[in-house]
């Protein structure tokens, strides 16, 4: 009786093989997933650069704004279109001027009207202290204009201008249109004229009398008085002179008289000369 050879299996063989089958399947998979990925930002990269292209031939631009425009034309179908303007405030800013700036016109789509840069523009016109424009639905546009305010002519190097409450030239504001505000005259009159003239407001009698207020050494003022005198106003305390004044014109009638010079800057005394008539009396208030 033949024994049958007992068969040993390879040493190794099997695991061998199986070793082999996976690595060749992981090394597949990772191909199928880096020909996916690359597949995937190929794509990308086309779609990215087909969107570029399109920026770069305004094609999204232009759809952007033929839906715009479409909307914009709907809204004024619907009645949302400009029809008033109104403008509050305007006494010296050229009208056409301001039209111009406002940049739009009765009909337009009141949507399309830009409030902002609107605003930006009217604020640059030369008369313009501030302005604030509104838009009030369906069909109305309202600017509020606050206006630089003329104050007074300034006198200064041979050259005469009118300057407002900031002491700042009106550049389009004509010398003969305001030659009823008063004078005044110096370096630093400007900045310092709102200051004076709002005091003087307390002495109504002065003010109809004074051609001009000149500013001596950027310190004080001299008030030019009709017909002929001056007076010479003190550095402080400026108030106290100007009611002694407003005294002497009121009650003393002391413009009616031949004086030349009312100094007035001495708080404890007051100092006349005289004009040629009355060359030989100075007097103090005394004589008054």
């Amino acid at each position: 009786m033949r024994r049958r050879r007992s068969h040993m299996p390879l040493r190794g063989s099997v695991t061998q093989n199986t070793a082999s089958v996976r690595m060749r399947a992981r090394e597949t998979s990772r191909l199928a997933f880096l020909i996916r990925l690359g597949a995937v930002v190929g794509s990308l990269l086309i779609i990215f650069g087909v969107l570029l292209w399109l920026w770069h031939i305004g094609w999204p631009q232009r759809q952007t704004e033929k839906l715009l425009d479409s909307g914009l034309h709907a809204t004024q179908k619907a009645q949302f279109a400009v029809k008033d303007i109104i403008v509050e405030g305007r006494q010296q800013v050229n009208k056409e001027g301001l039209f111009t700036a406002l940049g739009t016109v009765a009909g337009a789509p009141i949507f399309s009207f830009d409030v902002s840069a609107a605003q930006n523009r009217i604020a640059k016109l030369p008369w313009v202290a501030s302005v604030i424009v509104e838009r009030r639905l369906p069909d109305t546009i309202v600017v509020h204009l606050n206006e630089r305010v003329p104050l007074a002519r300034w006198q200064h190097d041979d050259h005469t201008v009118v300057i407002d409450t900031e002491g700042d030239e009106l550049d389009e504001a004509k010398l003969d249109q305001f030659s009823n505000l008063p004078l005044v005259v110096g370096a630093d009159a400007a900045g310092q004229a709102h200051s004076l003239l709002e005091t003087l407001k307390d002495y109504p009698t002065i003010t109809p009398h004074m051609t001009a207020a000149v500013r001596v050494g950027e310190r004080r003022w001299d008030l030019h008085l009709q017909p002929k005198a001056v007076a010479k106003l003190p550095e402080k305390d400026m108030e106290r002179a100007l009611s002694k004044l407003s005294d002497l014109i009121d009650d003393k009638k002391i413009l009616e008289r031949d004086i030349l010079v009312i100094d007035l800057r001495d708080p404890s005394k007051m100092f006349l000369e005289p004009g040629s008539s009355n060359a030989d009396h100075t007097s103090g208030d005394q004589h008054l």
